[in-house]
């Protein structure tokens, strides 16, 4: 190594302990977020029945797949990285990930706020336009 190159690291090295020690505030620290806690089957179970959503619609809305929702459920497999992540900032905010899942459904409306289905109105048969004659014409 050239004398120069080891002169700019054994400087570095130095500017390194001078900031470890506190000495040195003119570099810039980024201070890394804790690595989330490992989440249990029955915990993420517990979320899901929590937010009302079958194994297919909390796939879809972590992105991942029914079999790794069930994977996940039954023990055989444990979430890491990203997905551990995005079920732990689910399970303290569930709105912020899974929306509209959260909200209780809305009350089906009654008979009669219902639209009439299109058999139970009653219509009058408009002629047709070809030349055709109906049967009750023709006989």
């Amino acid at each position: 190594m050239r004398d120069e190159d080891f002169q700019e690291l054994l400087g570095a090295v130095q500017e390194a302990v001078e900031h470890y020690e506190g000495r040195r505030h003119d570099l810039r620290t980024t201070v890394l977020p804790a690595v989330p806690q490992p989440m249990s089957a029955a915990a993420i179970r517990a979320l899901r029945d929590r937010i009302g959503a079958s194994q297919a619609v909390f796939a879809m809305a972590l992105n991942v797949s029914t079999k790794t929702v069930q994977a996940w459920e039954s023990g055989a497999r444990v979430p890491d990285g990203g997905n551990l992540k995005l079920l732990r900032v689910g399970e303290a905010h569930p709105e912020a990930v899974f929306g509209s899942l959260c909200t209780p459904p809305s009350p089906a409306p009654s008979a009669a706020a219902r639209p009439a289905s299109r058999a139970s109105t009653a219509r009058a048969e408009k002629p047709r336009a070809s030349g055709r004659r109906s049967r009750a014409a023709a006989a």
